[in-house]
């Protein structure tokens, strides 16, 4: 039977949209409004496609003028019978994985609490992302505001900088400069992201997120060395993991893996140059904080901090509150959630657990 659509239909659509903000990570903009990423709701409804063409197929629907599908009135009281137990069963398997991980962040929590930490629970277990109806802490937007805050986490802590990059250093860095401006004797200039100088050592990390120009590393790093040749000089790409693949498609050579277990692209010129997660920060940091290795209250704060906006911003973590609702669902929206973050939780679960 068709029906004509009024305005007020819509009030009762409300209730799952707030949910379905609530239960997905979106961004704001600077006018207000929400936007969620593309690649995130492309498979939303492909879970129940399969259930909705053979329901159609089997109760025969008729096509309209319009190319509609119109069910009869006398369409079988129990329609929807036949979804009932796929759905449960559905359901069940897919909280499979935050209830799992919901028990591994209660343990965290109370290592965390056990640890020499100055603070008893882990970054995760407050929801720190960015929501309009939140009031939470600050957000990096670009490469250059986490640039930013990185730096501020090196520049008073060489246990971190030994720590993250492998090199064996005492004391904060003599400097740690950002955005450092190299100019190239044929022509042009490029920007050092971060530089840090250490006695007669040096290390030059480029920063990136979303973009891909991983080729001007290279360049950029043998202009750090032709700026400052007085130390020797190890280079850093910072990347997303989930850039790891395309990496390895742009860069020639591709990446390798040393036997140490680290990644390096092996060019000649300037020379190797490292590669680093955003995850290999957030797990360094989260290694000082509950040993103790701490630089003081205010470094503690931020590098706690630091942990708890990366991994739910950079590395798509779902904090504790959301796991519950995951583990517990209320609502059609919050046991679809897992199922469609079933890489992410598996990447956090093994995150958590190393």
């Amino acid at each position: 039977m068709n029906r004509d659509v009024q305005p007020a239909d819509w009030v009762e659509l409300d209730p799952w949209w707030d949910t379905a903000t609530q239960s997905h990570h979106l961004l704001s903009q600077s006018d207000g409004t929400r936007v969620v990423e593309l690649d995130r709701i492309n498979d939303w409804w492909t879970d129940v496609d399969s259930w909705w063409y053979t329901s159609a197929r089997r109760f025969g629907p008729t096509a309209d003028a319009a190319s509609s599908q119109v069910f009869p009135e006398t369409h079988p009281p129990d329609v929807w019978a036949g979804l009932d137990d796929w759905w449960a069963s559905y359901a069940e398997t897919g909280t499979d994985a935050a209830v799992q991980l919901g028990e591994v962040l209660a343990q965290s929590n109370a290592r965390w609490a056990a640890s020499d930490a100055p603070f008893d629970t882990d970054p995760l277990a407050t929801d720190v992302s960015d929501r309009p109806a939140q009031r939470g802490p600050y957000h990096p937007s670009n490469e250059v505001a986490w640039s930013r805050w990185l730096a501020q986490l090196l520049r008073p802590s060489g246990v971190l900088i030994a720590a993250l990059f492998d090199i064996p250093v005492e004391g904060p860095p003599d400097e740690v400069d950002r955005e450092v401006r190299l100019s190239n004797p044929d022509g042009g200039t490029r920007r050092a992201d971060l530089l840090i100088r250490h006695g007669d050592y040096g290390i030059s990390i480029e920063v990136k997120l979303d973009d891909e120009n991983y080729g001007k590393t290279a360049e950029t790093a043998a202009l750090v060395e032709h700026h400052y040749p007085d130390r020797a000089w190890t280079h850093v790409l910072l990347l997303p993991e989930q850039k790891r693949d395309r990496l390895d498609t742009i860069v020639a050579p591709g990446v390798e893996q040393t036997p140490a277990g680290q990644y390096r692209i092996p060019w000649t010129d300037p020379g190797p140059v490292d590669v680093r997660y955003w995850r290999d920060v957030t797990a360094t940091l989260r290694r000082l904080l509950r040993a103790g290795e701490i630089v003081d209250d205010h470094w503690a704060a931020n590098a706690y901090l630091f942990c708890a906006v990366a991994e739910q911003q950079l590395l798509n973590f779902a904090s504790e509150p959301d796991v519950k609702r995951y583990a517990s669902p209320a609502n059609v929206v919050e046991a679809l959630r897992p199922h469609q973050l079933t890489d992410t939780l598996d990447r956090q679960l093994t995150y958590l657990q190393q």
